[in-house]
């Protein structure tokens, strides 16, 4: 990028971080893009387009020189042709204080741009909690790539069910690359007796070289998993929060599977070398994988919920829920995609008064024109009590209220 501007991958951390308090104005963006030519084509300037509409109530309020620092990262961006080349299919901008954090989305998000004393979170909160993106980690005993992916299905077909690439960073303060390889830990000369170049974690990894020569490749696969494990988990599975399908060879996948410590590795895996698979290949391969644990995740959710509702610690009134939020009870809160239902909420009390309101019940993912999104605002706190979220679809739902919260005590 020509901008100077870094892409974040969209993650659990980032949204929490987003929810906490900062100075005002903030500015919040939204919009569709496209990845390929020629839907791509508009994306500039609807961007553009969008950041005048930020521009008018800031002008109005502030002197010139403020809000030219304020929009300063939309200026570059919106002149920055490297990036609109390298889109996907949404495009989230938060910015406050003339700094900026820039996602690239896998699924669409409708058009919005706002000021207000905090940022529009909710596009960014539905998307990071939704349970159809996942991580795949593609393993061989000499390198390790790690992919996001998505099922969501464009009707259009540009790019369903793709996977993109997640750069990963071998060694502290490292340059991110697409790949771990075997040198990034050990080096090449086989029976050097201290080859091993890094380490990660408390205990480190210590190899001496002078054992036989297929127990010094044993070891040196075992030390490259570790490495592996420990980079993919704190990278990418603590952050994101996501779970991982595993692509490798079933005695490397056991191997893997026997020493690691990320609770996110799936138990299914895919048992195949994914070294001459095409990213297309490996979404054919992997998505059934994950979308049978997706459908176990929503029926173990539905159940939960169920199972605390009947001992007094579950509701799905939003009003109720909305009061536990505020209190910390909630230790669990699912939520309707695309769900509205707008009015006043106070958020020290909990308190919700919907008449006056319009009607209630789904609606698009711009701020709302008047009083504001209650389920928004439910979720919102939720998560910045540490507390767990997660977004379903319409049918798979419980309730009828858009909202179904298990408590963490009565």
């Amino acid at each position: 990028m020509n901008s100077g501007i870094t892409i974040e991958p969209l993650t659990m951390e980032a949204v929490r971080e987003l929810l906490s308090p900062r100075t005002p104005p903030c500015l919040s963006l939204y919009q569709p893009t496209h990845r390929n030519v020629p839907g791509n084509a508009v994306d500039q300037p609807t961007f553009r387009t969008l950041v005048e509409s930020l521009e008018r109530p800031l002008a109005a309020a502030r002197s010139g020189d403020h809000v030219e620092r304020l929009l300063r990262p939309f200026r570059a961006l919106a002149a920055d042709a490297t990036f609109w080349r390298h889109t996907r299919h949404g495009l989230a901008v938060l910015a406050a204080d003339g700094g900026a954090r820039v996602f690239l989305l896998q699924t669409p998000v409708a058009p919005s741009a706002g000021v207000a004393d905090r940022f529009h979170t909710m596009p960014l909160v539905r998307a990071a909690t939704a349970l159809e993106r996942f991580h795949v980690l593609a393993l061989t005993s000499r390198s390790a790539r790690v992919w996001t992916g998505c099922i969501w299905h464009d009707p259009s077909g540009d790019g369903s069910d793709r996977l993109d690439p997640v750069p990963l960073v071998p060694v502290p303060g490292g340059e991110p690359v697409e790949a771990l390889t075997r040198p990034d830990v050990i080096s090449p000369e086989s029976f050097e007796p201290h080859r091993v170049k890094h380490g990660l974690g408390s205990a480190g990894f210590v190899h001496g070289g002078y054992g036989a020569r297929r127990d010094d490749v044993e070891r040196d696969t075992d030390i490259f998993l570790r490495h592996v494990d420990a980079v993919v988990h704190e990278q990418v599975s603590r952050p994101a929060e996501l779970p991982v399908v595993l692509v490798a060879p079933g005695r490397l996948a056991a191997a893997f599977r026997g020493l690691s410590r990320n609770p996110l590795v799936l138990d299914e895996h895919v048992d195949i070398d994914p070294h001459l698979l095409s990213a297309d290949e490996l979404g054919d391969l992997v998505v059934p994988v994950f979308s049978q644990a997706r459908r176990v995740r929503i029926d173990r959710e539905v159940a939960a919920f169920a199972e605390a509702r009947g001992h007094g610690l579950g509701s799905g009134d939003l009003a109720e829920v909305a009061r536990a939020a505020v209190a910390g009870r909630v230790a669990t809160l699912l939520v309707e995609a695309d769900r509205r239902e707008i009015g006043r909420f106070d958020r020290g009390t909990g308190a919700v008064e919907f008449a006056g309101f319009g009607g209630r019940g789904p609606a698009a993912q711009g701020p709302p024109a008047a009083g504001e999104d209650v389920v928004a605002a439910v979720a919102e706190i939720v998560l910045a009590t540490g507390a767990t979220v997660v977004t379903l679809a319409r049918i798979a739902m419980p309730t009828e209220s858009g909202v179904a919260a298990i408590y963490r005590y009565a």
